[in-house]
């Protein structure tokens, strides 16, 4: 049973609760005032309608189940096929420049660092941003915190405006 039909079966109950709360209060009304003869013929029509109802309701939720068939070509067609999230290629770009930037000081310098100075240009700023030292003496760039500390600034220049 698929989740759709896990949550819908609180509703077919209720319902069903209400349908023969008025069949019933029917039936009870039709029972009081027919003939003494009558009444067990009323009693064997109102049952009647009421498993009639039911077993229509299972004959079309059996034919409508979709674990009997496999889906046609044409139901497959109609479902919406899911969107493959695919990352825009800039910001993977940019993604790659500061993974490259972390490992070296010599590509920030000539791939993020002017790219963070106009950055900076653009948002109001002088453009002036104080250069991060090399990491260690392997000449590692700066750490990830250091870059996230440049942008912060930069973003707060936009707000000093």
């Amino acid at each position: 049973m698929s989740p759709q039909d896990d949550r819908r079966w609180p509703w077919v109950a209720g319902g069903y609760a209400l349908f023969l709360a008025v069949v019933a209060a029917a039936t009870a009304f039709l029972y009081d005032s027919t003939a003494t003869a009558n009444r067990p013929g009323l009693i064997r029509v109102a049952v009647g309608f009421t498993v009639g109802v039911i077993l229509i309701h299972l004959l079309r939720h059996s034919r409508a189940s979709r674990r009997w068939d496999p889906p046609s070509a044409l139901e497959q067609a109609l479902r919406p096929s899911p969107i493959a999230a695919e990352p825009v290629p800039e910001f993977l770009r940019l993604r790659d420049e500061v993974e490259k930037s972390v490992a070296s000081q010599t590509v920030f310098e000539r791939m993020l660092w002017p790219r963070l100075c106009a950055l900076s240009r653009a948002r109001g700023g002088s453009g002036e941003i104080p250069l991060p030292q090399a990491r260690g003496r392997l000449g590692r760039g700066p750490s990830l915190q250091t870059i996230a500390a440049l942008i912060a600034r930069i973003d707060g220049q936009e707000t000093r405006r």
